[in-house]
């Protein structure tokens, strides 16, 4: 493992599958938790019951590892970049001279400018952003990035990404659970993650696991869109208009 990384994280549904083991069992685990994380070589339990608990620490250890060699990278690659923004601004700078120099000669030659139309990027949800650029990048974020992102939470918790896990292993699209997610931060819900649930939930009740059947089964408020009966339901309002008395309104 890269010696750069010296943490490890640790988590409250571990406690499950430890709670049957002694303290000495417990002792391996944790030493076998620090040395994977700075090895990663699995280590060999003389205990059955240890070495099936370690296998399922393990799965969230290899999760945060993935996570920590993808970051790695990154910097590894903003740093190459970071040698040549010099050059880039000097072109840059070379650029803005030329750019100049060519508008004051298109000044000179009385150049008649047309206006070029700029596409700009549309929302399929029916919050608007505050601006095209907030709106593009709402529509590339995921639904993990987009509930920190709003504020719902300061991280993604594991009860979190289980509900998501478990809908898109039921069929719902990321544009579903990004529209679920919006909706739960406008409805400004005290309980975020339990709201987004049954949210959720109605949708794989419901059938909804596209966005054109989200949005076809809500309005903006989030509830759910008047359905018409197929045949009338038996009350006639106007049947007995000309035997009702009539009432009228006092005027002072």
């Amino acid at each position: 493992m890269d010696d750069e990384k010296k943490s490890v994280l640790f988590y409250t549904d571990w406690a499950e599958p430890l709670k049957y083991l002694s303290l000495e069992e417990k002792g391996m685990i944790f030493d076998a938790i620090l040395s994977y994380t700075e090895t990663g070589k699995a280590p060999s339990f003389e205990s059955q019951a240890a070495a099936v608990a370690f296998s399922f620490i393990r799965l969230r250890l290899d999760v945060n590892i993935q996570k920590w060699t993808s970051i790695r990278e990154k910097r590894r690659e903003a740093g190459a970049l970071g040698g040549k923004q010099r050059q880039a601004n000097q072109a840059n700078a070379t650029f803005a001279k030329q750019s100049q120099a060519n508008a004051k000669q298109n000044q000179a030659n009385q150049a008649v400018t047309v206006p070029v139309p700029v596409p700009v990027p549309v929302l399929s949800s029916s919050s608007k952003p505050s601006s095209p650029e907030d709106g593009m990048m709402m529509t590339m974020m995921t639904p993990e990035q987009l509930w920190i992102q709003l504020g719902l939470g300061k991280q993604v918790t594991p009860g979190l990404q289980e509900l998501l896990s478990d809908c898109r292993a039921k069929g719902l699209e990321d544009a579903v659970l990004i529209e679920a997610i919006k909706r739960t931060a406008e409805y400004e819900a005290k309980a975020p993650l339990p709201y987004l649930r049954a949210s959720l939930e109605r949708c794989i009740a419901g059938g909804c696991k596209t966005l054109s059947q989200f949005q076809a089964a809500h309005c903006g408020s989030g509830r759910s869109l008047r359905v018409d009966r197929e045949t009338p339901s038996g009350r006639d309002f106007l049947k007995d208009a000309g035997t009702r008395p009539f009432r009228f309104v006092r005027r002072d």
